[in-house]
């Protein structure tokens, strides 16, 4: 199905994710990030550090492991850790195929480092949106996520979840959240997600679909005013 070109999303982030079934040693995330295109492309580079829990009998030991990094420029994350890697892009929009592009090259450089070919077990696109919401603009008139607002309503407050798949795309699993973190925002987080079960896999043909699907959710979960004014807004 063909979607309305908007004139300007309110997307704030997009994140591609790959995950993949091998442990992958902390030298092969060393000699990934001094590669020279790696570098060249991101200027701040740092480990990520999280807190491993042990319970014994003395007690919690808590201790921190550093096995994942976190890179990043001006508009853009990648995020390493055990299992996944995830590219993200920051503050405004960017095509999908650009995008997938850069997530591609960057997993194939990847992959190359590492003593095997990596095995993907799950791929997910996300895309965070923010919306601006005021008296003549509220909630329930903008995104078609509960809690509807009628207008005598006042929302202060809301968190909402809905995970589903459409009938004929069962494969495909939908996570979209509707949130109002401030008065005048509301966020709308949309993931899909597709489990792989084949050994190998076509990474760019395996990611197409999900951007019908992404991009069905988003207007689906958005209303006609809200439409009509992300068509017509302009920077």
């Amino acid at each position: 199905m063909k979607y309305p070109v908007l004139l300007n999303t309110p997307i704030k982030e997009i994140i591609f994710s790959i995950s993949y079934d091998e442990i992958v040693d902390k030298d092969c995330f060393e000699k990934f990030i001094n590669l020279e295109f790696i570098k060249n492309k991101f200027s701040e580079i740092k480990p990520s550090v999280t807190n491993q829990f042990e319970i014994t009998n003395k007690g919690i030991n808590v201790s921190n492991d550093n096995s994942g990094f976190h890179l990043k420029n001006n508009n853009e994350v990648l995020q390493m850790r055990k299992g996944s890697l995830s590219y993200h892009y920051l503050h405004e929009y960017c095509s999908f195929d650009k995008i997938l592009n850069v997530l591609i090259k960057i997993w194939n450089i990847f992959d190359n480092v590492t003593k095997d070919n990596l095995t993907v077990n799950d791929i997910s696109v996300r895309y965070i949106n923010v919306l601006e919401v005021d008296s003549e603009n509220p909630v329930s008139e903008l995104v078609q996520l509960y809690p509807k607002q009628s207008k005598n309503r006042s929302i202060v407050k809301f968190q909402n979840s809905v995970t589903f798949s459409y009938t004929n795309n069962p494969e495909y699993i939908i996570n979209a959240v509707s949130t109002l973190p401030k008065e005048n925002l509301v966020l709308l987080d949309i993931s899909v997600n597709k489990k792989n079960q084949k050994n190998k896999i076509d990474l760019v043909e395996s990611f197409k679909p999900l951007r019908e699907i992404k991009n069905r959710v988003f207007f689906d979960s958005i209303t006609a005013k809200a439409l009509l004014k992300y068509i017509n807004q302009k920077n």
